[in-house]
């Protein structure tokens, strides 16, 4: 572990500590937490708990500000962001998709170039008119890869 990721630990470790003094020290506090680990019960108990050590301590807003943050933290626990995709991955069929991943095409710079070209074609094709269905797109790439990967 390096210097800064102990440091970021020890940060943390401070927070909840002066978490735990403020809810045991506060009826409301205690009831807060409870409360919270029922609502939010996919975040952890110590993220609860340093939630009540803010900048915002000793206002009328911080139970709103703990309450908002607890509920995002449940929020993104439930909701994992979705995979990364590439500008490539809406024009892949999937029978392209085990010719050859998106990621895997734009590793490989001349057939990426080559495919960039296609691309341009097609666009420059229907630059006065109106825009092609996507389908179109898909299939000719999918011939594209079928005849150019193959061959490798």
């Amino acid at each position: 572990m390096g210097e800064l990721e102990k440091h970021i630990e020890k940060i943390l470790e401070n927070k909840y500590r002066e978490g735990m003094k403020i809810i045991r020290m506060s009826k409301t506090s205690k009831e807060l937490l409870e409360e919270l680990k029922e609502k939010c019960p996919h975040v952890p108990e110590k993220e609860l708990v340093s939630l009540f050590k803010s900048v915002a301590a000793g206002t009328k807003m911080v139970d709103s500000a703990i309450i908002s943050a607890a509920h995002n933290m449940e929020y993104n626990a439930t909701h994992p962001p979705k995979p990364e995709k590439t500008w490539l991955d809406d024009l892949f069929t999937d029978v392209a998709r085990k010719i050859i991943k998106p990621k895997e095409l734009m590793k490989n710079k001349k057939l990426y170039a080559e495919l960039i070209e296609l691309i341009s074609g097609l666009e420059e094709k229907y630059d006065d008119k109106d825009p092609p269905d996507i389908a179109i797109f898909r299939r000719r790439i999918t011939s594209f890869l079928k005849e150019k990967v193959k061959k490798k």
